[in-house]
């Protein structure tokens, strides 16, 4: 009787030594990914980016389609409303664009310099990522580095490339919120911070003395300007000091499938 009962606490024992061991490895592996975050993040790039290209291939092909089918319908009118913001933009950009080659006659030594640019099929993007991302389908591969910046609709700054994967990149868009732009506003060149606060939209504080309206373009500073945005919105109260000025940009993220990547020289 008394053997048995030393057998049954000598195997009590070992049960108890490998679940230590196992607790301890266990605490060491968990340890060592939370230290080498990029790493993980690389691991779950590589398990998801099969994934994420297959729901690609899938929400581009018919079959895809025929789900989508309720779902487009109501996004008809989200579509058509853009077509007209973009009309619009179109029309703010010829003025912009006029002005701005008037102002250059006299600066004939700038010359006309053209983007290089890559395009990349967008994998991932909001609502199934956060923070107003995008992953692309392109990283290392093709030669994108931490900074390029990003364009859709041919001549529109969205966003700029913040993490590079082997085949994958993951873009943050300026309109996640906290991130923060030099931009000029209306005819009067005004040289504002605009901050994002997700979604597509953007706000901009200004003393209430500047003179700002309705409509106004705005551009990001360069040698091409193109249109960031036209003002939706100027808000203040008589006791303020500073106005906000709130718009959006002119592409909607939900109906883009590709960009482009300005690519560094």
């Amino acid at each position: 009787m008394n053997y048995l009962l030393k057998s049954s606490n000598f195997e009590d024992r070992r049960k108890m030594a490998r679940r230590k061991i196992l607790v301890t490895v266990l605490i060491l592996v968990i340890g060592f990914f939370i230290i080498n975050t990029h790493l993980t993040r690389q691991i779950l790039f590589y398990i998801a980016e099969p994934i994420w290209k297959i729901q690609s291939r899938i929400s581009n092909s018919s079959f895809g389609e025929y789900f989508r089918t309720k779902q487009n319908i109501i996004n008809e009118k989200i579509a058509l409303e853009q077509k007209l913001f973009l009309a619009g933009d179109l029309m703010a950009q010829n003025s912009v664009l006029q002005k701005e080659n008037d102002t250059l006659k006299d600066l004939f030594d700038r010359k006309e310099t053209k983007l290089k640019t890559i395009l990349a099929s967008i994998l991932v993007k909001p609502p199934q990522t956060p923070y107003d991302t995008l992953t692309v389908d392109v990283g290392e591969d093709q030669q994108i580095k931490i900074g390029d910046k990003v364009i859709a609709l041919a001549n529109v700054f969205i966003g700029e490339v913040t993490e590079v994967y082997s085949h994958s990149s993951k873009v943050t868009l300026y309109s996640t919120p906290g991130q923060k732009l030099s931009v000029v506003l209306g005819d009067s060149s005004i040289s504002a911070e605009a901050e994002g606060i997700g979604g597509g939209n953007f706000n901009i504080f200004l003393p209430k003395e500047v003179e700002v309206k309705e409509n106004d373009v705005i551009v990001i500073p360069a040698i091409t300007s193109n249109v960031f945005g036209i003002v939706e919105k100027v808000t203040f109260k008589d006791k303020d000091s500073f106005q906000t000025v709130l718009f959006k940009s002119p592409v909607n993220i939900a109906e883009l499938t590709f960009v482009e990547i300005v690519l560094n020289k």
